[in-house]
């Protein structure tokens, strides 16, 4: 990954924080300074945003997670779609993550997609497995 997200908290530095950078640049990185620091900095907020976005237009039937994937690659440029991602990281990460979140909020729109709740149950976690939104040998 080119990507460097360095996160200047309440603890760090600005020295620090430049140090770090610099380094990035020495690793032939990009680093991006964070100017405080968030829960799952800056990348993985976006990414959630099109995960639950993904999960979302799925489970009200608007496409299927194939047609969603060709989707994002197609249109939005990106290397891989969100169901693929889930499956090379892991689907039961997705469904611990969303109810850590929910057991946080206790807000119903919170809750875990019933597609990620389904295949969670059915152990269908993803590469891992061998099987998630797709099959693999």
């Amino acid at each position: 990954m080119q990507l460097v997200e360095v996160v200047q908290g309440p603890h760090t530095s600005e020295e620090t924080a430049q140090l770090t950078m610099e380094l990035s640049k020495k690793f032939n990185k990009l680093g991006v300074l964070l100017k405080k620091e968030i829960n799952g900095f800056l990348v993985n907020r976006i990414l959630d945003v099109i995960m639950n976005e993904a999960l979302f237009l799925a489970d009200i039937g608007i496409a299927t997670p194939e047609e969603i994937d060709l989707a994002v690659v197609h249109g939005l440029g990106h290397p891989m779609g969100p169901y693929k991602l889930m499956d090379l990281v892991g689907i039961d990460l997705s469904y611990i993550g969303a109810m850590e979140y929910y057991q946080e909020t206790r807000d119903p729109k919170d809750k875990p997609s019933p597609l990620i709740v389904e295949k969670y149950i059915k152990g269908e976690y993803g590469m891992k497995t061998k099987k998630g939104f797709y099959t693999y040998e």
